[in-house]
């Protein structure tokens, strides 16, 4: 019932003094919850799917590949990796070119999971985008990445210009 009223309150109020960070921050953290709920069966957590929808896209990335693609710290990818491999998810290899890098690769076990982990992430999208017109998807679209880069740039800072 806690729940209801929460939404009622978002329908009902006039929520334009409410910062934009925290319906994203709400947006995000009930995605978490909802990707934790469905990947508990898997035996894989909403923080650690990533590694493997990222190895699923482009096998022998190294950690590092990884941490740069998703914005993660190289310390958090190096511990979310280490659990995968440890479930027998992905598995390390040397880098032929290069003897001190590991290439991460799926396991047959790693690439199994990945149906239905694409169909979790599928239905949440899915639920999410239920009653927009493809105009609106495309819009929010680009409007969050412009978020993305906005948010970057404040952050790290950059000299450069974006829009060119």
């Amino acid at each position: 019932m806690l729940i209801v009223n929460k939404i009622k309150k978002i329908c009902e109020n006039d929520l334009n003094d409410v910062p934009l960070g925290i319906f994203v921050s709400i947006i995000h953290r009930t995605r978490m919850m909802y990707l934790n709920n469905e990947l508990k069966s898997l035996n894989v957590t909403a923080s650690q799917f990533l590694y493997l929808i990222g190895l699923y896209k482009k096998e022998g990335q190294t950690q590092e590949d990884l941490a740069t693609h998703f914005f993660i710290d190289k310390g958090t990818v190096a511990r979310g990796v280490k659990k995968l491999e440890d479930k027998g998810f992905i598995c390390r290899r040397i880098d032929p070119e290069n003897r001190r890098r590991y290439l991460l690769y799926l396991t047959p076990e790693g690439k199994a999971l990945m149906p239905n982990i694409l169909g979790i992430i599928q239905d949440w999208e899915d639920s999410m985008s239920e009653g927009l017109t493809d105009t609106e998807k495309n819009r929010i679209s680009e409007l969050l990445k412009k978020l993305t880069i906005k948010a970057l740039t404040k952050l790290h800072g950059t000299e450069e210009n974006l829009d060119e």
